[in-house]
This record gives C-alpha cells, sequence and structure tokens, in this order.
C-alpha cells in the first residue's frame, strides 16, 4: 500500500471552521472541520460518532424530529427531543409544546428567516 503524501492548503479565510448540516426526511447529521485541519491535514473532517438515545449508540444520524416549548423556543432535536416529548407525554405535561417529525419536505419551496444572537 503506497503511503499517502501529505499536502499542505493554506487557507485565505479567517474563519476557524467550516461547518455542514444536512437535514434529511427521516434522519439528519453534521460534520465539521477547523481551518488549521484543513490547513495540515486536508481530508480530515469531523462527524459525530453516533447518537445517543436510551444510553446507547444508535446511528451517526439523528431523527429529523424538533421539540419546540410553549413560547416557540427552541427545545431539543433528534433523540432528545423524541425523548423530552416521551417524558412530557407520560406525564401529560406535553400539552401546549410543538413537536415536529419528519417536516423536511414542508419546508421545500418556503422561505424560513434565522436571527442569530450572541
Amino acid at each position: 500500500m503506497a503511503a499517502r503524501k501529505s499536502s499542505s492548503v493554506k487557507s485565505k479565510s479567517s474563519k476557524l471552521v467550516v461547518a455542514a448540516i444536512e437535514i434529511g426526511t427521516t434522519f439528519s447529521g453534521y460534520a465539521f472541520a477547523f481551518k488549521h485541519d484543513v490547513e495540515t491535514d486536508p481530508p480530515k473532517i469531523n462527524v459525530i460518532p453516533a447518537w445517543i438515545a436510551g444510553g446507547q449508540r444508535i446511528s451517526l444520524e439523528t431523527p429529523t424530529v424538533l421539540l419546540l416549548d410553549p413560547e416557540q423556543n427552541f427545545e431539543a432535536f433528534g433523540f432528545d427531543a423524541e425523548n423530552k416529548y416521551a417524558e412530557l407525554a407520560a406525564d401529560d405535561e406535553h400539552e401546549g409544546y410543538f413537536y415536529f417529525r419528519r417536516f423536511k419536505m414542508k419546508l421545500y419551496n418556503s422561505t424560513v428567516s434565522v436571527h442569530f444572537q450572541r
């Protein structure tokens, strides 16, 4: 097997990280690379090793599930959203929460506005 030739890439960007988020119809995931890694080891891309649900590793992706609280603020995503909503429902405290599952296609041809705060 031939040894991999190391190459160096100098980024012109001042950004420290590049991230990719994949929102799938059923499952979602993400990957990222730090500027330093791209410059010293270009193929180095980080992904979450596995999502944890119920204390066990389940998948490299998490369900495309979003949970908002009664004030429509972000509460949880993925397995965390499923687990939180199940706990709320079991305790009959889920009233007013917004649980979205497999919503990707509803976003198609829609305009979404996002406001980030620092």
